[in-house]
């Protein structure tokens, strides 16, 4: 399993290489987004100031239209140089003005004014447009309209009320060159401001005021829910040094993804905190697995799909290679063994057919099977004589082998007296094990008499109470037991007493209708004790007996064995008996 485990080691290696790389290639992608993220407001900061700055000019220019108007210069004028102003000239002024504001040309249309003020040199609003107020309010008191009264062209942003309001100003003069008032154009800002802004920048933006935010704007894409945390943010704006002394903060970075960079209104309202606030998004990924979900088609598209899948399909062969040729075939080879083993076509395993640890197992094996072999072969447990015979004796005095016949089969016992010899132990071959036949099961020892009694014992589930012999052939009294045939140890073996003409030693001796015989009484008998007979088959029945023919007369030397029925412990039973 070298290969195997190599292998192994070598994919877990590269894929811990592998999600390394991309956890690297995570925090080197995140770090670049950040520093494009920074890049990016610091100009769009810039681009949001520079439009604004635009702005005022177009707007500044917006109003020549205005300020160019005989009937709004006329009415300035006297305005100008009355102590009060009658409501005729206001009427006037107001009338024109209105009209103007309306006839906005189309090119002029993005740059029109929520509100209009008309102003005399003392600074006092001669009409307006847009704007409610009492008559005797004047804008004179602010510096970009007293710039304008003085002939300067200004712009400023004024905070009224929560609200930004962007202010252009600029002087209505006379033929000679002398100012007789101003006009004031206002340009709420609010979001559709926001939005123009943030259209012809690119930028998320966000104005701000009192403390809140009162506009914002984003390009498609952006999430305009995040400029939210501005507000938030806003009072922390008071520690920022540059923001303080500068007008301009560095990046600050709310949330987890949102940059911003805070920059203040010029003019009024720099005292007053307002301003406008330039937010991006930094791209960056959560984990390796973002870069799929982040990723877009045109992206995909450019993966060498078909190479990466040619080189898994390449891996994965690979290494069903090397586990077919290290696990499965020496597996196979040790079962197909085992199975030959099993079926008596070997006697040992050879180590050598095997590989690995499969060698080391077999050799275990053989060295096992000639340990057992050396101490005579394994005895056959009581479990496994249950599993075949059914139950038996608690202290058996038999040494049991099974009568075949399925369910209702007994063991076969050879009665050992105090007397008995041991069974001799067949020489051991050189392989370590005792030769034995198939299906033979050591045969009871010999009595002192040379008689060896094998007797058989069928049982059943259900005891039945024990019948009378059967008349014909009753079984042989045994020695020590009242009412039995006792069996007794001998010193010297004798020949069975001469049978029956019909059943006599010589050579018209027909064993096999003897045992047909034999077979009729142990049926018979079995039936008269309540035992079951249907599946004892006479090719069962002779099976057992020419076995423990074979054995005994290996054993004893004899010509034959005769097997008699009779009745033990209330169940059929044969007893087999060497003839000289």
């Amino acid at each position: 399993m070298l290969l195997t485990r190599f292998w192994i080691v070598l994919l877990t290696l590269a894929l811990g290489a592998s999600a390394f790389t991309l956890y690297v290639a995570g925090q080197m992608y995140n770090h670049a987004g950040s520093r494009a993220m920074r890049e990016a407001l610091a100009a769009d900061s810039s681009s949001v100031g520079w439009y604004l700055k635009d702005d005022s000019r177009q707007r500044a220019s917006a109003l020549i239209r205005i300020t160019v108007n005989p009937d709004v210069g006329a009415g300035l004028a006297k305005a100008s140089g009355d102590a009060k102003i009658d409501r005729d000239t206001r009427g006037k002024v107001k009338t024109a003005l209105s009209k103007l504001v309306a006839e906005t040309p189309p090119e002029l249309a993005d740059f029109k004014f929520d509100a209009v003020w008309a102003v005399d040199v003392n600074g006092r609003v001669v009409a307006n447009v847009g704007f409610e107020h009492g008559e005797d309010w004047e804008l004179g008191g602010y510096p970009a309209v007293a710039d304008a009264i003085h002939g300067w062209i200004r712009d400023d942003a004024w905070v009224w009320k929560g609200r930004i309001y962007r202010i252009v100003a600029r002087p209505v003069e006379r033929e000679g060159g002398e100012p007789v008032g101003a006009i004031i154009g206002a340009k709420i800002v609010d979001d559709t401001f926001a939005r123009s802004v943030s259209k012809r920048t690119g930028a998320a933006v966000g104005f701000y005021a009192d403390g809140a935010r009162v506009a914002s704007g984003a390009p498609e894409g952006f999430d305009n829910a995040s400029l939210d945390e501005i507000t938030s943010d806003l009072k922390a704006l008071d520690t920022d040094k540059n923001y303080q002394e500068k007008g301009r903060s560095d990046v600050r970075v709310l949330g987890q993804h949102l940059g911003v960079v805070y920059a203040r209104l010029p003019g009024e309202t720099w005292d007053l905190g307002a301003g406008y606030a330039v937010g991006h998004n930094a791209v960056s990924v959560g984990g390796p697995f973002d870069f799929l979900t982040q990723a877009d088609n045109s992206d995909k598209e450019t993966v060498p799909t078909k190479l990466i899948v040619l080189f898994v399909v390449l891996v994965v062969a690979v290494g069903l290679g090397f586990t077919f040729a290290e696990h499965n075939r020496p597996l196979a080879t040790f079962r197909n063994e085992a199975i030959r083993l099993a079926k008596g076509e070997i006697d040992v395993l050879s180590p050598s057919r095997f590989r690995g640890a499969y060698k080391k197992i077999a050799a275990d094996l053989n060295d096992g099977i000639e340990k057992v072999a050396t101490k005579g072969g394994a005895p056959r447990r009581a479990a496994d004589l249950e599993q075949v015979l059914g139950p038996i004796p608690a202290q058996p005095q038999m040494s049991a082998f099974s009568v075949p016949g399925g369910p209702g089969s007994s063991p076969i016992e050879s009665p050992t007296g105090s007397g008995a010899r041991p069974l001799p132990r067949p020489p051991v071959s050189d392989r370590g094990a005792a030769p034995r036949l198939r299906g033979q099961v050591p045969a009871a020892p010999p009595s002192d008499d040379g008689g060896d009694l094998l007797e058989v014992r069928v049982s059943s589930a259900t005891p039945a109470p024990r019948p009378p012999p059967p008349p014909k052939r009753p079984a042989p009294p045994a020695a020590g037991a009242p009412g039995a045939p006792p069996v007794e140890a001998l010193a010297e073996p004798e020949p069975e007493p001469e049978a029956p003409a019909s059943h006599a030693a010589g050579d018209d001796f027909d064993e096999l209708s003897d045992w047909h015989r034999v077979y009729e009484d142990f049926v018979a008998l079995k039936r008269q004790c309540g035992e079951e007979t249907g599946s004892l088959t006479f090719e069962k029945f002779k099976g057992t007996l020419q076995r423990n023919k074979d054995a005994l007369v290996a054993r004893h030397s004899c010509s034959r064995v005769k097997f008699t029925v009779y009745v033990k412990e209330g169940k059929a039973a044969l007893k087999a008996s060497p003839v000289k």
